[in-house]
């Protein structure tokens, strides 16, 4: 199998030759490749550059293609600021009260903000390798993480704990959802094998179980179904500890599930990753970029024996990966999916 053959493989639930590697890479890709971060997200030429010579370099099997986390909140109006070297972060909002939700617009993908940087990036790759390796495209933040980057974190989980039936509340989550919905069918469209998003402000670590059923898991699971309909495979992002709601996860239908190294492994396995693909989850930073290559070895062994068993697996970091991660240890991550990780 080549590259592309592996992941759609593992993505269509089959035993492909060896578990596939993939790396959330785009802030080291971009630091090995000698170009700032503040050039790298608005140049689509810089970003093909960064991650084809990563995947010259260390020979994954999908490249995931990713500038930062408020470039749908740029494109609805919020201000983005970049700092040196640094990912993108939002300064200011875009409206200053729910009372604002009215002028807010769907974005197009094609026109607004950066947007169309990252999907002029996608069709680049896809021309080089778009028929041997993945590409994965990220489409930002889901609809409850994009609502609060939006709206100000602060002041957007207030409003859900004091007037959680304000219709305002729901009014902004549907048009976040809606914009959020045309990234992804435009990266599929641009050359994408699969997308992706981020929804990690709606994880455990920053509100209840509770909350999450409430306002985040209905757009996740909503957008799960309406991408399978256009034929799009989602992968669902979620930083920190995702246990206590990975019976809800497991509910969704066909998709993958990126989980961080806070989430313990075989809990996973035994709920969400019965159906679903499961990525990661190596830690980023206490075993990748601080870590000597030993540990990077035994992590990735030890989940490998975990979440290999039956498919559905696509090893990887359980999050981006910091730009000062050493190679050395990259190329241990993907040496071990072809020394453990291959099926019968």
């Amino acid at each position: 199998m080549n590259s592309l053959e592996r992941v759609r493989t593992v993505l269509a639930g089959g035993i492909p030759d060896r578990v596939p590697v993939t790396l959330p890479n785009f802030l080291m890709a971009a630091r090995e490749a000698g170009i700032r971060m503040e050039d790298y997200r608005v140049d689509p030429e810089l970003i093909a550059r960064v991650h084809l010579q990563a995947l010259e370099k260390y020979q994954h099997d999908c490249i995931m293609v990713d500038t930062d986390t408020t470039m749908l909140a740029e494109a609805m109006g919020a201000v983005s600021k970049c700092a040196p070297n640094e990912p993108g972060h939002i300064e200011a909002p875009a409206i200053r009260s729910l009372d604002e939700v009215g002028r807010l617009q769907v974005i197009n993908p094609e026109t607004d903000g950066r947007i169309p940087a990252l999907l002029e990036a996608v069709r680049l790759m896809y021309k080089q390798v778009g028929g041997e390796v993945a590409i994965r495209g990220n489409a930002d933040q889901a609809a409850f993480s994009l609502a609060c980057l939006v709206r100000g974190i602060e002041d957007f989980l207030m409003e859900l704990a004091e007037q959680p039936d304000n219709p305002r509340i729901i009014q902004l989550l549907e048009i976040c959802y809606q914009s959020h919905l045309a990234v992804h069918r435009a990266l599929a469209q641009a050359g994408a094998h699969f997308t992706s998003l981020g929804d990690s402000l709606g994880g455990p670590d920053v509100v209840s179980p509770r909350m999450f059923d409430r306002f985040a898991r209905p757009y996740e699971e909503r957008l799960v179904k309406d991408l399978a309909a256009d034929g799009i495979f989602v992968v669902i992002h979620i930083c920190g500890d995702a246990n206590k709601i990975l019976a809800m996860l497991a509910k969704y239908g066909s998709c993958g599930f990126e989980l961080d190294y806070k989430t313990d492994a075989a809990k996973a396995k035994q709920t969400a990753g019965q159906r679903h693909v499961l990525y990661g989850n190596i830690d980023p930073s206490g075993v990748l970029a601080r870590g000597t290559v030993a540990q990077v070895r035994e992590a990735a062994c030890k989940l490998i024996s975990v979440w290999k068993p039956n498919g559905r697996f696509i090893l990887t970091a359980g999050c981006d990966m910091p730009a000062t991660t050493p190679p050395e240890n990259v190329h241990a991550l993907v040496a071990m999916a072809k020394e453990c990780g291959v099926y019968d």
